[in-house]
């Protein structure tokens, strides 16, 4: 049996109508589906009032709870990124801070040896200045160094006395000195180097 064209497009449209009724027919027979005609309503109440209980109370809480869940989370966020740049602004400030304190310890360095350098060229001219006021001292007459010698501080008339080689010029000197000045030298010169 030969069909002709009219044959074909026949049953190219009933298949393209049968196919969705099919369809719909497996799922109402499996229970995927199913027509309502109504639903039944608490004595009372109205259509609409039940559909906004039932559907927006729960939304609602829901949203309340996932608004103010998100609130606090992107306030916390906000608040870790705030401290999160004040921390960076404090070790920014603390490295500035730490190569100060570098810098002004490699000054204090170097202030270090020039005065340590200045202590001992100032302790040898010191030792010069004394040897030399020691054999001025020892040129002079006793009393006029004694005289001389009454003006100047105890530890420098000490230094003085001990640079100088002849004894009996000391004594003579000291001798010489107010007595209260010889007595304090004597007991200082009778004492140790060390202990002045």
């Amino acid at each position: 049996m030969k069909l002709s064209m009219k044959d074909y497009i026949i049953i190219g449209v009933v298949a393209f109508f049968a196919l969705p009724l099919m369809y719909i027919a497996a799922l109402f027979a499996t229970g995927n589906a199913r027509i309502e005609f109504g639903r039944e309503l608490l004595p009372g109440a109205k259509s609409d009032e039940v559909k906004y209980l039932e559907s927006t109370a729960r939304r609602d809480s829901l949203a309340v709870q996932y608004s103010r869940t998100y609130l606090a989370l992107k306030k916390e966020r906000e608040e870790v990124e705030q401290k999160k740049e004040e921390l960076q602004e404090q070790q920014e400030r603390l490295e500035i801070v730490r190569r100060e304190v570098e810098q002004q310890q490699k000054e204090l360095e170097v202030q270090k040896e020039r005065l340590e350098k200045l202590v001992e060229s100032s302790g040898e001219l010191s030792g010069k200045r004394i040897k030399q006021l020691a054999r001025i001292y020892e040129a002079m007459k006793a009393n006029e160094a004694a005289n001389i010698l009454e003006t100047i501080d105890d530890d420098l008339v000490i230094s003085i006395l001990r640079a100088m080689s002849d004894d009996r010029q000391k004594a003579k000197i000291v001798a010489g000195l107010p007595e209260n000045k010889a007595r304090r030298i004597s007991a200082k010169m009778g004492k140790p180097v060390t202990e002045k």
